[in-house]
């Protein structure tokens, strides 16, 4: 995804006002409103959560980025401005990424020992 003109905390209280004019409707009851509901109402909904964000630039911030969405992503920072930013450089990305441990907010520890018969 290549989001132009998007902010993350735009797109969570236009969620946020959409479940509440719903819940006011009558649609939904607020205690039974749960991650799915806000997921499906946010603009990336039916998609799949970023295994990879690429941070260019150099900068180690989100930028206001899928804030929601990456709790789980790994992160990349590259020097590189998007505009230079080339296939080689995204290979090196990938690359790097190949070699974390992806452990969705678990520990090394809690990871091994769910592998352990």
């Amino acid at each position: 995804i290549v989001a132009l003109n998007y902010g993350a905390r735009q797109e969570i209280t236009t969620a946020v006002k959409n479940l509440a004019a719903e819940a006011l409707a009558g649609k939904v009851k607020p205690e039974n409103i749960d991650w799915d509901d806000i997921a499906n109402h946010l603009q990336t909904s039916g998609l799949p959560d970023p295994d990879l964000i690429i941070r260019t630039s150099g900068e180690h911030r989100l930028s206001n980025f899928l804030l929601l969405q990456s709790a789980y992503a790994e992160i990349v920072f590259t020097p590189v401005h998007w505009p230079d930013f080339t296939k080689e450089e995204f290979t090196k990305a990938l690359s790097e990424f190949g070699k974390r441990e992806r452990r969705f907010g678990m520990t090394h520890e809690q990871i091994n020992h769910t592998k352990t018969p």
